[in-house]
Protein backbone atom coordinates (compact mmCIF):
# COMPACT_ATOMS: atom_id res chain seq x y z
CA UNK A 1 0.00 0.00 0.00
CA UNK A 2 0.95 3.50 -1.08
CA UNK A 3 1.16 5.54 2.29
CA UNK A 4 0.01 9.27 2.22
CA UNK A 5 3.48 10.47 3.69
CA UNK A 6 4.98 9.07 0.19
CA UNK A 7 2.30 10.98 -1.85
CA UNK A 8 2.81 14.11 0.68
CA UNK A 9 6.74 13.83 -0.28
CA UNK A 10 5.91 14.66 -4.06
CA UNK A 11 6.11 18.42 -2.65
CA UNK A 12 8.75 18.87 0.05
CA UNK A 13 9.29 22.42 -0.77
CA UNK A 14 6.15 23.71 -0.94
CA UNK A 15 4.49 23.36 2.69
CA UNK A 16 8.66 24.51 3.55
CA UNK A 17 7.48 27.97 1.32
CA UNK A 18 4.27 28.47 3.38
CA UNK A 19 6.22 27.91 6.99
CA UNK A 20 9.24 30.38 5.75
CA UNK A 21 6.23 33.28 4.94
CA UNK A 22 7.11 36.52 7.06
CA UNK A 23 3.78 36.67 8.20
CA UNK A 24 2.91 40.08 9.38
CA UNK A 25 -0.22 40.23 11.94
CA UNK A 26 -2.00 42.76 12.70
CA UNK A 27 -5.69 43.22 13.56
CA UNK A 28 -6.51 44.61 10.84
CA UNK A 29 -4.82 42.35 8.75
CA UNK A 30 -6.21 39.40 9.97
CA UNK A 31 -9.49 40.77 10.63
CA UNK A 32 -9.62 40.99 6.72
CA UNK A 33 -8.40 37.53 6.37
CA UNK A 34 -10.99 36.35 8.81
CA UNK A 35 -13.70 37.73 6.13
CA UNK A 36 -12.03 36.27 3.30
CA UNK A 37 -11.94 32.83 4.74
CA UNK A 38 -15.92 33.00 4.89
CA UNK A 39 -16.23 32.08 1.41
CA UNK A 40 -13.78 29.60 1.44
CA UNK A 41 -14.90 27.82 4.24
CA UNK A 42 -18.96 27.85 2.83
CA UNK A 43 -17.27 26.14 -0.16
CA UNK A 44 -15.44 23.79 1.89
CA UNK A 45 -18.82 23.11 3.75
CA UNK A 46 -20.71 22.12 0.44
CA UNK A 47 -17.66 19.93 -0.35
CA UNK A 48 -17.86 18.09 2.95
CA UNK A 49 -21.47 18.02 2.11
CA UNK A 50 -21.09 15.44 -1.11
CA UNK A 51 -18.40 13.56 0.18
CA UNK A 52 -20.35 12.85 2.97
CA UNK A 53 -23.35 11.90 0.88
CA UNK A 54 -20.86 9.11 -1.43
CA UNK A 55 -19.45 8.01 2.18
CA UNK A 56 -19.31 4.79 3.17
CA UNK A 57 -20.92 3.95 6.04
CA UNK A 58 -17.64 3.31 8.24
CA UNK A 59 -16.72 6.93 7.00
CA UNK A 60 -19.97 8.79 7.73
CA UNK A 61 -19.51 9.46 11.93
CA UNK A 62 -15.95 11.32 10.84
CA UNK A 63 -17.37 12.87 8.40
CA UNK A 64 -19.79 14.36 10.05
CA UNK A 65 -17.98 15.54 13.03
CA UNK A 66 -15.73 17.13 10.36
CA UNK A 67 -18.72 18.81 9.07
CA UNK A 68 -19.38 19.88 12.98
CA UNK A 69 -16.59 21.33 13.06
CA UNK A 70 -16.57 23.34 9.85
CA UNK A 71 -20.05 24.73 10.96
CA UNK A 72 -19.04 25.72 13.85
CA UNK A 73 -16.09 27.39 12.22
CA UNK A 74 -18.54 29.22 9.84
CA UNK A 75 -20.94 30.51 12.84
CA UNK A 76 -18.03 31.71 14.62
CA UNK A 77 -16.48 33.97 11.37
CA UNK A 78 -19.68 35.37 11.21
CA UNK A 79 -19.30 36.38 14.96
CA UNK A 80 -16.14 37.62 13.67
CA UNK A 81 -17.86 40.04 11.39
CA UNK A 82 -18.23 37.69 7.93
CA UNK A 83 -20.44 39.08 5.34
CA UNK A 84 -21.55 35.92 3.38
CA UNK A 85 -22.64 38.41 0.63
CA UNK A 86 -19.52 40.41 0.65
CA UNK A 87 -16.81 40.57 -1.74
CA UNK A 88 -14.73 37.34 -2.34
CA UNK A 89 -10.55 38.20 -2.61
CA UNK A 90 -9.35 36.99 -6.35
CA UNK A 91 -7.18 34.47 -3.86
CA UNK A 92 -10.33 32.84 -2.88
CA UNK A 93 -12.30 32.61 -5.38
CA UNK A 94 -9.62 30.78 -7.01
CA UNK A 95 -9.55 28.08 -4.04
CA UNK A 96 -13.33 27.76 -4.19
CA UNK A 97 -13.21 26.68 -8.13
CA UNK A 98 -9.97 24.58 -6.94
CA UNK A 99 -12.53 22.75 -4.03
CA UNK A 100 -15.43 22.61 -7.11
CA UNK A 101 -13.22 20.69 -9.97
CA UNK A 102 -12.44 18.80 -6.31
CA UNK A 103 -15.48 18.02 -5.92
CA UNK A 104 -16.11 15.88 -9.25
CA UNK A 105 -13.60 14.36 -9.05
CA UNK A 106 -14.64 10.17 -7.36
CA UNK A 107 -15.15 9.78 -3.32
CA UNK A 108 -11.19 8.36 -3.27
CA UNK A 109 -9.58 11.34 -4.21
CA UNK A 110 -12.13 13.74 -2.95
CA UNK A 111 -11.39 11.95 0.55
CA UNK A 112 -7.28 11.87 0.56
CA UNK A 113 -7.47 15.77 -1.00
CA UNK A 114 -9.99 16.90 2.32
CA UNK A 115 -7.63 14.85 4.40
CA UNK A 116 -4.37 17.39 2.90
CA UNK A 117 -6.29 20.22 2.47
CA UNK A 118 -7.18 20.21 6.72
CA UNK A 119 -3.07 18.84 7.29
CA UNK A 120 -1.74 21.38 5.09
CA UNK A 121 -3.13 24.27 6.41
CA UNK A 122 -3.08 23.27 10.34
CA UNK A 123 0.81 22.55 9.59
CA UNK A 124 1.18 26.22 8.50
CA UNK A 125 -1.27 27.23 11.20
CA UNK A 126 0.97 25.86 13.30
CA UNK A 127 4.18 27.53 12.38
CA UNK A 128 2.79 31.14 11.95
CA UNK A 129 0.45 31.14 15.19
CA UNK A 130 2.19 32.00 18.51
CA UNK A 131 1.49 33.44 21.48
CA UNK A 132 -1.44 35.77 22.47
CA UNK A 133 -3.73 37.78 19.90
CA UNK A 134 -7.10 37.81 17.80
CA UNK A 135 -6.45 34.25 16.82
CA UNK A 136 -6.88 32.44 19.95
CA UNK A 137 -10.14 30.80 19.88
CA UNK A 138 -9.35 29.84 16.58
CA UNK A 139 -6.41 28.40 18.55
CA UNK A 140 -7.86 26.63 20.63
CA UNK A 141 -10.26 25.38 18.45
CA UNK A 142 -8.48 23.35 16.18
CA UNK A 143 -5.79 22.24 18.58
CA UNK A 144 -9.18 20.83 20.77
CA UNK A 145 -8.27 17.33 21.26
CA UNK A 146 -11.70 16.51 19.56
CA UNK A 147 -10.48 18.16 16.29
CA UNK A 148 -7.20 16.52 16.83
CA UNK A 149 -9.29 12.76 16.83
CA UNK A 150 -11.41 13.86 13.46
CA UNK A 151 -7.92 14.81 12.02
CA UNK A 152 -6.40 11.33 13.00
CA UNK A 153 -9.79 9.92 11.94
CA UNK A 154 -9.49 11.70 8.17
CA UNK A 155 -5.67 10.32 8.12
CA UNK A 156 -6.64 6.51 8.71
CA UNK A 157 -9.23 7.06 6.23
CA UNK A 158 -7.54 8.66 3.61
CA UNK A 159 -4.66 5.98 4.04
CA UNK A 160 -7.01 3.31 3.36
CA UNK A 161 -8.24 5.23 -0.15
CA UNK A 162 -5.19 5.93 -1.59
CA UNK A 163 -4.19 2.38 -2.70
CA UNK A 164 -5.37 2.07 -6.43
CA UNK A 165 -5.19 5.81 -6.74
CA UNK A 166 -3.34 7.52 -9.89
CA UNK A 167 -0.38 9.09 -8.69
CA UNK A 168 0.10 11.46 -11.56
CA UNK A 169 -3.29 12.81 -10.18
CA UNK A 170 -2.74 13.12 -6.79
CA UNK A 171 0.03 14.79 -7.03
CA UNK A 172 -1.36 17.03 -9.48
CA UNK A 173 -3.83 18.10 -6.97
CA UNK A 174 -1.46 18.44 -3.99
CA UNK A 175 0.87 20.70 -5.78
CA UNK A 176 -2.14 22.95 -6.59
CA UNK A 177 -3.50 22.77 -2.74
CA UNK A 178 0.36 23.45 -1.42
CA UNK A 179 0.20 26.58 -3.96
CA UNK A 180 -3.10 27.82 -3.11
CA UNK A 181 -2.44 27.76 0.52
CA UNK A 182 0.49 29.66 -0.39
CA UNK A 183 -1.72 32.28 -1.68
CA UNK A 184 -3.69 32.58 1.05
CA UNK A 185 -0.88 32.82 3.88
CA UNK A 186 -0.02 35.65 1.30
CA UNK A 187 -2.80 37.71 1.90
CA UNK A 188 -1.13 38.26 5.54
CA UNK A 189 2.08 39.30 3.93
Amino acid sequence: MRPLEEVFGCCPKGLEEIKALPIRWDRERFAFWLKQDYPFVEALYRYQVALLQDAPQPHRFPLVQALMATVEELDWLLAQGADPQGEVHPVRQEYIALLSEMGALPYPYRLVFFYFLNRLFLEAWNAHVEGEGPWQELFEHWSAPEFQAVLFDLEVMAQGQVEGLDPAVLERYLARILGMEKKTWSLLL
